[in-house]
């Protein structure tokens, strides 16, 4: 069960920038278009949410649950996705340009013409 509804994360994003939400359960959760630019998701539950065309820039997505998630087209320039789980993640179109992925997991992961992926 997330810790936090959609309203009360756009709240949260609202009144601050780089808002700390290391880990905060956001499972299942439809947060597309949301704006997380510089915001601290390490160890965060993000398995089986909706982040389409999201903007996670500069983001630290270290050891954060990404399984299943949905991130077309979203904004990953920069972000920290280090041991990040990316099992079954679609990051069609997504933009990762300058993300650190060492030791993410992308099996199974959807990366069609996602920007700064060596295909």
């Amino acid at each position: 069960m997330p810790d936090l509804t959609r309203v009360d994360l756009i709240k949260i994003l609202a009144i601050t920038d780089h808002a700390r939400l290391s880990g905060v359960d956001l499972s299942g959760l439809a947060l597309g278009g949301l704006n997380f630019c510089g915001a601290d998701l390490t160890r965060a539950n993000l398995s089986h949410t909706d982040l389409s065309g999201s903007y996670l820039r500069d983001a630290r997505l270290e050891e954060a649950n990404l399984e299943g998630a949905i991130l077309i087209n979203a904004n990953l320039k920069g972000a920290n996705l280090k041991n990040a789980n990316l099992k079954n993640a679609d990051l069609t179109a997504s933009n990762l340009v300058d993300a650190n992925l060492y030791g993410a997991d992308l099996q199974n992961a959807q990366l069609t013409q996602a920007r700064g992926y060596p295909q």
